[in-house]
């Protein structure tokens, strides 16, 4: 009667392709450990990079932003209209009318003294949290003073918190606050117009 035992020819050829299936599994393994594991790598950078609608929002809240420190701590009292204007088209609809009373009531306090804002300069500006039709930023800007109390110029340094909205596709400062300053007595009640205005507050 015939042996079923394999002989060793049998033996030798099944351990080899058993060994190929082992090693092609191993390798199909590690290729898919490879690409889960880049997937895990790539995925939360994906994620994390925003689309080109938010970053041009950033964009554009920063520079609104920045345009408003500058305008808001250039001015003569001597001069209100000018003023007036140069910051009203960075302001939100609701806005507009509060800062108008509040400029004309701060320009006639300090036309006496004939106060000016000048060399106006941004230090930082960081964008603290933004959605698709609001923002929050922190700027941090410089300026020097002058009036005829004080005839050498005065250092400002401020800190604000400015709230921004988007309205017909642009963004408009909403309110702003004062988060911390290192500004110089002058002898008047404030150097900046609204230094904490808000929409829809009074003035304090």
């Amino acid at each position: 009667m015939a042996s079923s035992r394999p002989d060793n020819n049998e033996v030798i050829e099944q351990s080899s392709t058993g060994s190929r299936r082992i090693t092609r599994l191993l390798s199909v393994v590690t290729v898919l450990g490879v690409l889960i594991g880049v997937a895990g790598l790539l995925v939360p950078q994906v994620f994390s990079y925003a689309n080109s609608e938010t970053v041009s929002d950033r964009k554009q809240v920063v520079a609104r932003t920045t345009d408003f420190a500058v305008a808001m701590n250039t001015y003569d009292v001597a001069k209100v209209d000018d003023y007036q204007k140069r910051v009203d088209g960075l302001l939100s609809e609701s806005y507009k009318k509060q800062f108008i009373g509040k400029t004309d009531a701060f320009f006639k306090a300090l036309k006496d003294r004939q106060q000016v804002s000048n060399d106006a300069k941004v230090l930082a500006v960081a964008v603290d949290s933004i959605d698709k039709d609001s923002a929050l930023v922190l700027v941090a800007v410089d300026s020097a003073i002058t009036n005829t109390e004080v005839k050498a110029a005065i250092p400002r340094h401020l800190r604000w918190s400015v709230t921004l909205v988007k309205q017909q596709n642009s963004w408009k400062v909403s309110k702003f606050e004062s988060v911390g300053t290192l500004e110089a007595s002058t002898g008047q009640p404030s150097a900046t117009p609204s230094a904490q205005s808000t929409e829809g507050s009074t003035s304090k």
